[in-house]
Order: structure tokens, then C-alpha cells, then sequence
């Protein structure tokens, strides 16, 4: 039950309109899992559904057992680190008080931008880059800022949606290998979103096909590759 995520039947309904559809799958903390497909397939809902964002209609979701239904999830949501597509960056504030965001009030500014610098590091960044400005930096830069902020309080899972939109396929790369290293390097429960599914494929082992708000396939690398449905086909 450890830093796992379950998802059990889990429908989205919006005005009467569906938008997710009995889906069910699990993530565990030695098996990063890719949510791919086709645009506007559900894979964005999935994952704002299990940080609250979005409230499920019916069915259950737990993140280490616990369910997002109860009280008690307000504490585990403290355990999450998520990247948002757009970055979700600060533009007012240097890139280590958007690292550091969390504890600006709680720590010394010396301490935080110590703090930060070691982040950066991990991300593949230095420590010039703390006291630029997000309209200082470049795409894949911005992922890689979001990433170290997203795991700035030391999370039991890192969510990622679209971590990679926008950017070339070098910097895609990049991006998917240090998402890969700090799942090693950190032992954290992985979850992204991903429509480049030719850049994903190189990084993760294990993928959920969404398509039209149900769960089309799952399986890993593997079997993935061996285009198993017409859809995949088409994406891989």
C-alpha cells in the first residue's frame, strides 16, 4: 500500500457528458507508468482527478491506501509533487524562490537558496541559474525549474502532465531522463502524462493507452512495441 496509487472504476461525468469511464489501473514505487494517447483522450483528467482537482463522479481512488474520499487524503496530497503542462511558474520570482515556494516564510533566505542550488543540480541546471527570472530561461529550462520544485519537499510520488510539450526532441529526451534518475536516485512513485509518445517510449517501462475516455491498453515497453491494436499502431 506504500506510496502506490489505485485507481478502482473511476468515472468523470460533466454536465452530463462523460469524460472519464471505468478506469482502473495501479502505479507502484518500482514502476513508473506513462499515461499516452491521442489529445483530449481523458490522460490530463486521470491525473488532476487523483490530486483533487477534479472530482470523481463514482468509483475510488487511494493513494497509499488511503482514499480521496476521506480527510485523512489532504495529508497524503502533501506527499505529491506535480509539474503542470504550462509550468506553473512564478514569473515574479527568481527560479529559487519558485524552487523553494513552500518554505519562503519558514527558512533563511541562505538556507533556501542552498537548497535550491542542490535541486537545480539534480535537474542538470547550476547555480546561476537560482537568481534568473523564468522570462529568463528557455522551454526546457522551465520544465526542468518545475521538476525541482516539484520535488522540493522531498514527495513520495512526482506527477508529471505533458512534461515535455513544446520541446524538441533533445530536450524531450532530457526531460525523460532525469524524470527516469530521480525515480532511481529518489525511490518516488511516478506518474506522467505524455502525447510524445515516441520520446516517452525510450524512458519508461510501463504504459496505459487511453482513447476516448476508457482505458484502451496497458502493458509494458515490450508489448508496446509490438503495436498490438490499430490505435497503437497509429501512435507508436
Amino acid at each position: 500500500m506504500h506510496n502506490t496509487i489505485f485507481l478502482e472504476n473511476v468515472n468523470v461525468d460533466f454536465e452530463q457528458k462523460k469524460i472519464l469511464s471505468d478506469i482502473s489501473f495501479k502505479v507502484l514505487p518500482n514502476k513508473p507508468v506513462c499515461l499516452i494517447g491521442k489529445g483530449l483522450s481523458g490522460k490530463s483528467t486521470i491525473l488532476k482527478s487523483i490530486v483533487g482537482l477534479i472530482n470523481i463522479s463514482d468509483g475510488d481512488i487511494k493513494i497509499s491506501g488511503v482514499s480521496i474520499k476521506t480527510k485523512e487524503i489532504f495529508d497524503v496530497y502533501e506527499s505529491i509533487g506535480m509539474v503542470f503542462e504550462k509550468d506553473a511558474l512564478f514569473d515574479s520570482l527568481k527560479v529559487w524562490e519558485n524552487i523553494m515556494f513552500k518554505s519562503l516564510t519558514k527558512k533563511k533566505e541562505s538556507e533556501l537558496i542552498i537548497k535550491s542550488v542542490s535541486l537545480l543540480k539534480m535537474v542538470g541546471l547550476s547555480k546561476r541559474d537560482a537568481n534568473l527570472f523564468p522570462s529568463e530561461l528557455s522551454g526546457g529550462m522551465k520544465k526542468r525549474v518545475a521538476i525541482a520544485r516539484a520535488i522540493s519537499h522531498q514527495p513520495n510520488f512526482l506527477l508529471l502532465d505533458e512534461p515535455t510539450a513544446g520541446l524538441d526532441p533533445v530536450k524531450t529526451n532530457m526531460i525523460f531522463d532525469i524524470v527516469k534518475k530521480l525515480n532511481k536516485k529518489l525511490k518516488i512513485t511516478v506518474l506522467a502524462v505524455s502525447s510524445d509518445v515516441k520520446g516517452a517510449i525510450k524512458y519508461f517501462d510501463e504504459f496505459i493507452v487511453v482513447e476516448n475516455t476508457k482505458i484502451h491498453w496497458k502493458g509494458n515497453r515490450a508489448s508496446l512495441l509490438k503495436k498490438p491494436t490499430k490505435l497503437i499502431k497509429g501512435l507508436v
